[in-house]
């Protein structure tokens, strides 16, 4: 189930393996905001009716996403397609850049495309893809003030400094109004792309948990990949990702770069602070402490795009404090 409330098992009946897995409905938390909880301000899926159709819809259009041979959408269960065993690093443990550039080239073409809002899972069953909005992004960015700076300091926040940091973070995601606009798997990274050297073209990258996807900046799932949270990537392997990204898009016709780096830094950044206070929750609260060897690597992340100028109310909060660490 990895750091989700999901489980998977591998079966087989003698034929190809397959992947049972068994995702019951999530209840509600307590209500955190406008009388809402976490999971409905940040569009996090609550069935599997999600999966089933984004699946649907990639598969529809070229991609390679697990084929579902069995659905119980209502109580959760999927008995789905085994994509494969391939990953993104050497023997040696070391990310191999032409596996991420494919990758890259990838979320180019996808995000050349039109892609519905209404996606269907099963005959009068329809999933519609939420917007990556103001408030989802906003209660994510908030993780790292709830969790992971308390943890970082040993104190809590006061009203002030949290006043200070929504308002930086408020600032930022306007500067996205007019980013440009796609499916946005919401995980895209090594851990979540199989690779199939068998195959080829786009086929020899199999898509996976993908339940959480939203339509929102293009530019998000390039972080996700090209700033892998369980993988160190050096600045030059990022540059080139991002760069295998650009190059496929020019010949996909007219493309803003500077409009696309603005996004790029803004929710690199956006993502990371997210993670950070992921994966300190999922220690404090989860008791899976194995995920804090991953924040000297997010922080890393977060002080590669903090330079830019869109960022510069965020990167003023984290200036003005010196307690925050991501110099270390």
């Amino acid at each position: 189930g990895d750091a989700s409330t999901r489980a998977y098992e591998t079966v087989s009946d003698g034929g190809p393996k397959r992947i049972l897995m068994n995702a019951p409905r999530r209840p509600d938390g307590p209500p955190i905001r406008n009388g809402k909880p976490y999971s409905q301000i940040a569009h996090l899926a609550e069935s599997v009716t999600p999966f089933v159709a984004i699946a649907r819809a990639l598969t529809e259009r070229g991609f390679c996403a697990p084929r579902i041979d069995a659905q119980d959408l209502d109580k959760g269960l999927l008995l789905i397609e085994h994509l494969g065993d391939g990953g993104f690093l050497d023997h040696a443990g070391q990310p191999v850049p032409e596996r991420y550039q494919a990758a890259a080239r990838l979320l180019a073409d996808m995000h050349e495309l039109d892609w519905p809002r209404d996606m269907e899972a099963a005959p009068g069953v329809t999933h519609r893809l939420p917007a990556y909005d103001r408030d989802a992004m906003m209660i994510e960015v908030e993780l790292l003030t709830d969790w992971y700076l308390p943890a970082e300091t040993g104190t809590a926040l006061t009203d002030a400094d949290r006043t200070e940091y929504r308002a930086a973070w408020d600032a930022t995601i306007a500067r996205l109004a007019a980013a440009e606009k796609s499916i946005v798997m919401r995980d895209y990274h090594s851990p979540n792309i199989i690779w199939r050297p068998e195959e080829s073209g786009n086929d020899r990258l199999g898509i996976i948990d993908f339940q959480d996807a939203l339509y929102g900046p293009s530019a998000y799932d390039v972080a996700s990949l090209a700033q892998d949270a369980r993988v160190t990537i050096s600045p030059e392997l990022e540059t080139s990702i991002i760069a295998a990204y650009k190059a496929a898009r020019r010949i996909g016709g007219a493309f803003d770069e500077t409009a696309f780096d603005q996004a790029y830094a803004i929710m690199a950044a956006q993502r990371n602070s997210k993670i950070l206070g992921i994966f300190v929750r999922l220690n404090k609260r989860d008791g899976k402490p194995q995920y804090l060897k991953h924040l000297p690597r997010i922080r890393d992340y977060v002080s590669r795009v903090l330079p830019h100028p869109a960022l510069a109310e965020v990167r003023a909060f984290h200036d003005s404090r010196s307690l925050i660490g991501f110099a270390k």
